[in-house]
């Protein structure tokens, strides 16, 4: 009879995990699964977290198994892992409790990775009667890059005996750490456990060679960065491949990881061949240009600047075209430190941030290109102008005439130079600032006019004479100079654009007190916008308005600014019902869900018919919605579950 064969491993499990699996006396190789690199760390963060406190510990959860429901402290009560004990039986010196004589595999495993370090130094003080299990070795590795330096310093010890043999067998023992050592190397104690591992291996460039490829293929993070560490010291990387890595990298940090190998290679391949120096830019600002984690491209240009692989050009580009604005700014610092920004002015002026600009009009005056200041007086950012008409009268220059120049000129005119000749405040430039409100810009008639009244020179009708003006900016620039006087904003309730009627109408009735009777003839206005101050300024004394002006008003030929007034406002029962149901079928999908909600709740509230004068209507309709009232209800509920979800 041929015997079975042999059960594959039990691997982790989602009701155990591997720490709990030591706690359940499982042996190392069961627990820890296939043994990756990621596998050790995450058994021993696992240990580590769960025994960092000694007591008893809350629930973390509850698991289903079939049909029964786990609390997680039945799966693991890790009261019972072994731990520190102060003081001994007969009151002598402490040691470790819960330990069975001899220390089985599992135990001695949980006490490396424990969050006490006399326990994990009493596990490896084993090793001195030969009592360490071989299958530990990899957690032996992980201690000597400890955070405790007498734990440290045993593991080492204990290391050096394990690897200390030659042959096939303890060139294999290293080998299989290899992987491990390597990912150990993101620690700050690391290097010693890699350099440990690796000058006992055989065939060390084709050992790094296999870990990085296994290190790179995995799914954890931290694995990927450690490969990608590994391979440029072991000079399997070059500047275009770590490049490539950090442009298809999903994770930031290892995206960061191999930006920062990438800059340091190209470093040293530009120092080998300097020719080699314009393909190296092109890949460093391809990657500076990715839109994606902000902190990726201040990585990528603090290591450039470490590094000084940017020259002055570089630094200009990145300032004056990068779309972060923390790297911009960086770069104009580095620029402005370290180089003499004469050569680029130009290039700076024309950059898409203010404070570039400002930078670049800073520097004109020194450069002997004070002539050139006054073209920056109509910058589109208010700084930059201050700037510029600063730094032109430190030059001798005079900024009002330049400004009155650009204004006499209709083709150069700009809003800002209407706005810095208004700052000199001089009743000669009235007439000017009259022939520029019939300019062909409306910015420039509205900046105008605001210089106008700001030298009290309005024309006789005050601004009410441009509330009629096709540019919005005109309009507001008029609604801004009325708003504290009621009989103009009176006049501009008639005026011909909507939202200049509806602002209007809403300061009146917030800070005029416009009575309700006069308000209501606009839920009628042909603009919508109108239609819906007025339907906020009446909402409180709804109960005033007449039932039939509602129902006309959300009758469903109205617009649907006026339909939505009209339903919002009824204030009886019988007409909102009568007006919902007209318009349950209401090309507007937001209108037709509220008249559909509202008729599904007054259905359900009323609790007799509908009476004179709407009941013959009323029940017409409800007779001809019959069959989608329950299709309603279903629909509302569902979006009613929706919303919650959110």
């Amino acid at each position: 009879m041929t015997p079975p064969e042999p059960l594959p491993p039990l691997l982790p499990t989602q009701h155990r995990s591997p720490a709990e699996r030591l706690l359940h006396g499982k042996g190392v190789a069961t627990a820890v699964g296939r043994g990756r690199a990621e596998d050790w760390t995450r058994l021993d963060q696992g240990v580590s977290v769960h025994t960092w406190r000694p007591g008893p510990r809350w629930s973390t959860g509850r698991f289903r198994v079939g049909f029964h429901w786990f609390d997680s402290r039945e799966l693991a009560d890790w009261t019972t892992a072994p731990h520190w004990h102060e003081t001994g039986p007969a009151g002598g010196p402490g040691g470790v409790a819960g330990w069975s004589q001899p220390p089985t595999e599992s135990e001695i495993a949980l006490a490396l990775c424990h969050a006490d370090p006399r326990l994990r130094a009493a596990a490896l003080r084993l090793a001195e009667d030969g009592a360490l299990p071989a299958a530990t070795l990899p957690l032996v590795l992980i201690r000597c890059a400890d955070t405790d330096a007498t734990v440290r310093e045993l593991a080492r010890a204990v290391l050096d005996g394990a690897l200390c043999g030659s042959g096939a067998a303890a060139d294999d023992a290293a080998r299989a750490l290899v992987p491990l050592a390597l990912l150990l190397d993101l620690r700050r104690h690391g290097s010693w456990a890699r350099e440990a591992v690796l000058d006992r291996t055989g065939r060390r460039g084709e050992v790094v060679a296999e870990a990085v490829a296994e290190l790179l293929a995995s799914r954890a993070f931290a694995c990927r960065r450690a490969g990608v560490r590994a391979a440029a010291s072991a000079g399997l990387l070059d500047a275009a491949g770590a490049y490539a890595a950090a442009e298809r990298e999903t994770d930031v940090s290892v995206a960061v990881e191999a930006a920062r190998t990438a800059v340091r290679l190209s470093r040293r391949a530009v120092e080998a061949d300097e020719t080699a120096r314009e393909d190296v830019l092109g890949r460093f600002h391809a990657l500076m240009g990715l839109r994606r984690d902000p902190v990726l491209a201040r990585t990528v240009l603090a290591t450039a600047l470490d590094e000084d692989l940017l020259g002055p050009a570089d630094l200009v580009r990145l300032a004056v075209s990068h779309h972060g604005r923390t790297t911009r700014r960086t770069a104009l610092a580095a620029l402005l430190a370290v180089h003499d920004p004469s050569p680029f002015l130009d290039t700076l002026a024309t950059a898409r941030d203010a404070a570039v600009r400002s930078a670049a009009v800073e520097r004109l005056r020194t450069a002997g290109r004070g002539g050139e200041l006054a073209r920056h007086l109509t910058d589109s950012h208010a700084p930059v102008r201050a700037l510029a008409l600063r730094e032109l009268r430190a030059a001798g220059g005079d900024p009002y005439a330049a400004y009155r120049s650009l204004c006499l000129d209709p083709a150069a005119v700009t809003p800002a130079a209407v706005t810095g000749l208004a700052g000199r405040r001089d009743p000669e430039d009235v007439p000017l600032f009259h022939a520029l409100t019939r300019h062909a810009l409306g910015p420039v008639r509205a900046r105008a006019l605001a210089a106008l009244r700001m030298l009290g020179a309005l024309p006789g009708d005050g601004p009410v004479a441009f509330a009629d003006d096709p540019d919005r900016t005109v309009r507001k620039t008029v609604l801004r100079a009325v708003r504290h006087q009621p009989e103009a904003l009176r006049v501009l309730l008639t005026a011909a654009h909507g939202d200049v009627r509806a602002t209007a109408l809403d300061l009146l009735s917030t800070r005029h007190g416009l009575a309700q009777r006069e308000i209501a003839p606009f839920l009628e206005d042909p603009a919508p916008s109108v239609t819906r101050v007025a339907r906020g300024a009446v909402r409180c004394n709804r109960s005033e308005l007449p039932l039939p002006f509602l129902l006309d008003l959300a009758a469903p030929d109205r617009p649907r600014a006026q339909r939505a007034a009209g339903l919002a406002l009824m204030h009886d029962d019988g007409a909102r019902l009568l007006a919902a149901l007209r318009l349950a079928d209401d090309p507007d999908a937001t209108l037709r869900w509220t008249a559909r909600g509202e008729t599904v709740r007054l259905l359900r509230r009323l609790e007799e018919e509908v009476g004179a004068p709407y009941g013959d209507e009323v029940r017409r309709l409800v007779e001809r919605h019959a069959s989608g009232i329950p299709g309603w209800q279903d629909e509302i509920r569902r979006r009613n579950r929706t919303t919650r979800g959110r």
